[in-house]
């Protein structure tokens, strides 16, 4: 009985082993097969790059033979551009404080300086592009430590002296903000000017501000 079983058990594994035989040699090569695939594939990444060093080489003469265009000529009679004045000329740590003083004016002039619409009238005049705001810096020092009378309904606001309110310092960078805001372009105020401003118009006796009619004048007459 025992050699009986041990000749039906042999044929099985004879198979087995000469199975184990070939499948051995073939899973090594697929391996190795892989790996040099990955290897190749490592080797063509890496010298990607210097592909195309020698393109990027050779395209740098044209760029640096490349002349400039030049600027277009200005029309004949045409304007010259602004100079002077504008935000960008003017400090921005002068801007950000002068922006900041200005909260205590939008109440009435608009955070976009239009002024403030109040049904079918303004609280207070337009900032934008007003003449006695970008002109002589005394008038506007003078609107702003004296304030201005209130004459008529043209304005719903009143425009109150403000003088013990700003110091030089932000009077100063109040003014230059709005004088060099939305669009517009005008020197900047200094603190000198503003503390020489506040000295000579101390005299002005304007108790419920001073009259529109009248702000040229009281300029001209406190000029040196």
């Amino acid at each position: 009985m025992s050699h009986d079983s041990s000749d039906s058990t042999h044929p099985v594994s004879s198979i087995l082993g000469n199975l184990f035989l070939i499948l051995v040699p073939v899973a090594l090569i697929v391996m190795l097969g892989m790996v040099g695939f990955a290897f190749i594939g490592g080797m063509e990444k890496k010298e990607a790059p210097q592909d195309v060093a020698p393109a990027a080489a050779a395209a740098a003469p044209a760029v640096a033979n490349t002349a400039p265009v030049p600027a277009p000529a200005a029309a004949p009679g045409a304007a010259p551009a602004a100079t002077g004045g504008g935000s960008a000329a003017v400090d921005p740590a002068v801007m950000a404080l002068g922006k900041q003083s200005y909260m205590l004016c939008a109440a009435c002039h608009g955070p976009d300086g239009k002024g403030l619409q109040a049904g079918p009238a303004l609280m207070a005049p337009s900032l934008v592009g007003s003449k006695l705001l970008l002109g002589d810096a005394d008038a506007p020092l003078l609107v702003v430590l004296k304030g201005i009378a209130k004459e008529n309904m043209n304005y719903m606001g009143v425009m109150a002296p403000l003088a013990a309110g700003l110091d030089d310092q932000k009077l100063a960078a109040v003014l230059t903000y709005v004088r060099n805001e939305w669009g517009n372009s005008a020197p900047a105020v200094t603190v000198e000017q503003a503390a020489a401003a506040r000295a000579k118009f101390a005299a002005v006796n304007a108790p419920a501000g001073v009259k529109r009619a009248e702000i040229d004048a009281i300029v001209a007459a406190h000029k040196k």
